[in-house]
């Protein structure tokens, strides 16, 4: 995931009433099908959920071990 952002942690402001897929857009995150993401917390899992004011976003790409 570090090829969309140069920190781990780093923050951003969006339009009122964006929503996950704004935010994933704005990374340029295309592969969307293979990520993890949390909102507060919170599983999200359709890109039509609105991001709050304030709202801490977790994204990350999970990995398997064998």
């Amino acid at each position: 995931m570090r090829k969309y952002g140069d920190k781990d942690k780093f923050q951003l402001e969006l339009e009122e009433g964006a929503t996950l897929s704004h935010l994933l857009d704005r990374l340029k995150i295309e592969d969307r099908i293979y990520i993890v993401i949390l909102i507060n917390g919170r599983r999200a899992y359709e890109e039509d959920e609105p991001l709050s004011d304030g709202a801490e976003v977790f994204i990350m790409a999970p990995t398997g071990g064998g």
